[in-house]
C-alpha cells in the first residue's frame, strides 16, 4: 500500500514519483496494480479497482506541477518550489482503470 498524490486526467490516475522509488521498480516488473481514492474524514466515499500502470519519465515534470497546483494550490511556497526543483527526474506514473467500485457511508453517517 502506497499514498501517493493523483490527478485524474483524460481518463486515468496519473500520479509522480522520484526515479529511484520502490515503486518504480516493482511496477516494471507487474504493472497490474490496484488503486484506492478516499478521503480520510468523514462522510467516508471514495473509488477503488485495479488497472494498469505505464511510466512516462518524458511526463515527470509536467505532472509534478499538476499535483503541486492541485494539493498545494500555489507553485510560491518554500516546499512546492522544493518539489518543482525535482521535477526534470521525476517520473509520471498513468494508471488506467480497468474496473473498479464506489462506496458512500454519506447517509449512513448522519
Amino acid at each position: 500500500m502506497l499514498s501517493l498524490w493523483y490527478v485524474w486526467l483524460d481518463g486515468a490516475l496519473w500520479c509522480a514519483t522520484g526515479p529511484r522509488a520502490r515503486i518504480l521498480k516493482l511496477l516494471r516488473r507487474e504493472p497490474r496494480c490496484g488503486f484506492e481514492v478516499a478521503g480520510d474524514a468523514p462522510p467516508y466515499r471514495g473509488v477503488r479497482g485495479q488497472g494498469r500502470a505505464q511510466l512516462h519519465p518524458e511526463r515527470g515534470a509536467e505532472t509534478l506541477a499538476m499535483l503541486v497546483d492541485r494539493y498545494l494550490g500555489t507553485r510560491d511556497s518554500e516546499f512546492a518550489r522544493w518539489l518543482l526543483a525535482r521535477g526534470a527526474s521525476e517520473v509520471a506514473i498513468r494508471v488506467e482503470p480497468d474496473h473498479f467500485s464506489s462506496w458512500d457511508f454519506t447517509e449512513r453517517m448522519q
